[in-house]
């Protein structure tokens, strides 16, 4: 079976990216897809999120396992597809933007038995949303360079420290400390 997910964003109206997928595909395979057709930094750290009919997070899927040990995570490369998706008109969140908490509406419009060996795009309209973390032009060490840091960050933290770095305290109210 294939599933055909319609993708969408609420920060551009135009777009609409359509992908059918074997079903049982692992969640990686979809992440890859959306990575390579939408040219995203294939760097960052991204999730899925398998959501209730008005897309509140239920499950995460995540790229990496976040947990370690013996505790167990649902990661991306260990999960396929039709595991967790099974029902027309599922909806899931791929957060692709995990710094500014970005993401893409997902929805399964429609199941077919049509055979495919790879992820097919079927329709992408529009510009997708680029992650944020583009706009900094990072260094050859992945750190933003300090002029672009003290441009944009200089004084977050002038009320919070004085002139030697201590961090300032209200002592106007005793019963605070006691």
């Amino acid at each position: 079976m294939n599933y055909h997910f319609r993708i969408i964003s609420d920060e551009v109206e135009d777009f609409i990216f359509d992908v059918l997928i074997d079903s049982s595909a692992f969640f990686i395979d979809l992440h890859n897809f959306i990575q390579k057709t939408l040219d995203f930094d294939k760097s960052q750290i991204a999730s899925f999120f398998i959501t209730d009919s008005d897309w509140n997070k239920d499950l995460e899927i995540t790229l990496l396992d976040m947990m370690g040990g013996d505790n167990e995570s649902m990661v991306m490369d260990n999960v396929r597809l039709h595991d967790l998706i099974n029902n027309k008109h599922q909806r899931m969140l791929y957060m692709f933007d995990m710094l500014s908490d970005r993401v893409l509406f997902i929805e399964l419009i429609d199941i077919n038995n049509k055979k495919i060996k790879t992820p097919v795009c079927l329709r992408l309209d529009g510009e997708p949303p680029k992650p944020t973390s583009e706009d900094f032009d990072l260094d050859e060490n992945n750190f933003i360079p300090e002029e672009i840091f003290e441009e944009d960050f200089e004084d977050a933290f002038d009320d919070i420290f004085d002139e030697d770095g201590y961090e300032i305290t209200d002592l106007s109210s005793e019963e605070d400390y006691y």
